[in-house]
């Protein structure tokens, strides 16, 4: 294990209790309208492949070197100003080799318009897929990491999952008996890197029933709007230059299944850019799908998850994990993974693999506060 690994692990963990003991006095002296918590994951990954997975220019990523690649800090405020009208926001740190890229994940004010119907507006997360509105908060799933066949934020992965957009949602929420159902409408503008997505609009339909089965299915389009310029690479530039302007579009549906120490989640993705490459392919197009099984004994859980993406272009990989998790309590969880990665092409490798297969291992603690 590299010693500067071991020295933003510390320092990520002195944070953390810091963050906790200035929350507890904050706590104290606010009034008990406005409510905090927090989260914290420390991650340590290794792999048998040279070439990085993940990450980014900005970003070590993982390789067979090691890394605390995923280790991240986050803390949450909800306010209620009046019976009508709450102010929530997220604060979130990635704890990355030489820095904390501490940032506002969301923030956003809810108007309650009656019983059933609320507004939404400011930077609010991205409601397509199951776990997207907490996926930072590692306690509420059982991977260490959520499968990234679906929820990937890399510029070469599936495209189905956003981080949060700048817009209104119109937000209806009924319950009858055991079942609550909820429709999101949604408008507004993503901001990644190099990149935004302009005239976004989409909708979530979810049916819920006693939190134990959750059906979701939603739909988005946007209009790229790439920033050639930003981009160093020409390789790169040649690559994205035909998406700019073009219009993308995702299909994205699922089922999580919570019932008598059965868990069991399923999620698939279509994603269509409209833009095809020199051999007229359709070469931003994929296909996504992933599928959970596992089961408590206690304090104790296994399961098994195979992941498949497949863009029009060649690239992809299919990742089979097997894991176990140990529930210390309520609020803290132990993990171990370990996966293999087949790839075709780059998939999400830094650059050309040495191998087309890779194995990773994988252990961490999620913990809320």
């Amino acid at each position: 294990m590299k010693r500067e690994h071991i020295k933003y692990f510390l320092q990520g963990a002195c944070t953390m209790g810091a963050l906790l003991l200035v929350t507890s006095a904050w706590a104290e002296s606010w009034v008990d309208r406005t409510r905090l918590d927090g989260f914290f994951s420390a991650r340590y990954n290794v792999t048998d492949e040279k070439t990085h997975w993940l990450g980014g220019p900005a970003e070590d990523g993982i390789d067979d070197d090691g890394s605390f690649y995923g280790t991240k800090l986050g803390l949450n405020i909800t306010s209620r100003l009046s019976s009508r009208v709450t102010v929530a926001t997220q604060l979130f740190a990635p704890i990355q080799e030489n820095s904390y890229d501490m940032h506002v994940d969301w923030a956003f004010a809810s108007f309650a318009l009656n019983e059933q119907w609320s507004l939404r507006t400011g930077k609010i997360k991205y409601p397509v897929g199951i776990v997207n509105e907490y996926v930072e908060v590692g306690v509420t799933y059982p991977w260490i990491q959520a499968p990234l066949v679906i929820y990937s934020e890399n510029m070469e992965g599936p495209q189905a999952t956003r981080e949060s957009y700048t817009g209104a949602s119109l937000f209806w929420n009924r319950y009858t008996g055991d079942w609550n159902w909820s429709l999101d409408l949604f408008s507004g503008e993503v901001d990644l890197e190099n990149m935004k997505v302009k005239k976004m609009v989409g909708a979530t339909a979810r049916a819920n029933w006693d939190e134990q089965v959750v059906f979701q299915l939603s739909y988005y389009q946007g209009d790229m709007k790439i920033n050639l310029a930003s981009l160093m690479d020409d390789d790169m530039k040649m690559m994205m230059k035909p998406m700019n302007n073009r219009r993308h579009s995702a299909v994205v549906g699922g089922v999580k299944v919570d019932w008598n120490n059965w868990i069991l989640y399923a999620e698939a993705a279509a994603v269509t850019m409209d833009f095809e490459d020199m051999m007229g392919v359709s070469a931003g197009d994929s296909d996504s799908w992933y599928a959970t099984l596992g089961r408590r004994f206690g304090k104790w859980l296994p399961h098994l998850t195979y992941q498949d993406w497949e863009r029009n272009n060649g690239n992809g990989h299919q990742i089979t994990t097997l894991g176990l998790n140990y529930q210390v309590s309520n609020k803290v969880v132990l993990k171990g993974e370990v996966s293999q990665v087949d790839t075709d092409g780059d998939g999400l490798f830094e650059g050309t693999p040495e191998e087309d297969s890779m194995n990773l291992f994988s252990v961490a603690v999620d913990m809320v506060f």
